[in-house]
């Protein structure tokens, strides 16, 4: 489970990001303490899915960027100067580009395993999990740039209320106590719906429908070779 093909430390950890999200801004200095566990994920992310060392250096770098952001726009609200909305949009948008690459490494990984197991489904959900974790941050972004205009029900959303947004919007659960109130926030959530919903019957339905299974892999831009095809005009 601790090798570094497992997926399971990966999920966890997305797990507990997901269910920290809504105490964050309760707590001084909460973005801060939570920084540690997102750059975590992204890593874990990244390295479990086998990227190139060039594009794991780049992550490292965006990390630490982000990290500066964010101790900058927290010690901003800590000294009651206000959230730098440029500043907090810039960090959201960074977390979004590591998400975005992180999310078609870990699918890719989980077709490339020889036997789909339960680790490859732990891939498949963590996968699935870090789209929810995309928009909460796309939707952060936005909001802040438009004077944290969100939602139709809430004057200045917290962290936790753009966490669970995201994730009844790609569940399509849509309870009704927090709507988009912008048009951005109205295109993101269309989006998200979408692709949530293709993701989950499409890759996440194909490794639970080959559990215990080997997966044919064929390298790309190949076909089957056609000695091991039955001829149609020659059925022997």
């Amino acid at each position: 489970m601790l090798s570094r093909d497992s997926f399971f430390p990966v999920l966890g950890l997305a797990i507990v990001c997901i269910a920290a999200s809504p105490v964050i801004d309760s707590v001084r200095w909460g973005f801060v303490i939570a920084y540690p566990f997102l750059a975590a994920l992204v890593i874990m992310s990244l390295h479990r899915a086998r990227v190139s060392a060039p594009v794991l250096r780049i992550a490292w770098i965006l990390l630490v960027l982000v990290a500066v952001g964010t101790v900058i726009t927290s010690w901003a609200r800590h000294i009651e100067l206000g959230e730098e909305r440029f500043m907090v949009a810039t960090t959201s948008f960074l977390f979004a580009l590591l998400y975005l690459v992180a999310i078609p490494a870990v699918t890719r990984r989980a077709f490339q395993h020889a036997r789909v197991t339960v680790n490859t489904l732990a891939a498949g959900l963590t996968a699935y999990l870090l789209i929810g974790m995309l928009f909460t941050v796309l939707y952060r972004g936005v909001a802040v740039l438009d004077h944290h205009q969100a939602f139709a029900q809430v004057a200045r959303p917290a962290a936790g209320d753009y966490a669970y947004f995201s994730f009844i919007t790609m569940t399509t659960v849509g309870y009704g106590d927090l709507t988009p109130g912008t048009g951005a926030m109205r295109v993101l959530a269309v989006f998200e719906a979408i692709v949530g919903q293709v993701f989950l019957v499409t890759a996440v339905a194909r490794i639970v429908s080959l559990l215990g299974q080997q997966q044919e892999r064929l390298p790309l831009g190949t076909v089957p070779d056609a000695q091991h095809e039955p001829d149609a005009r020659n059925p022997d």
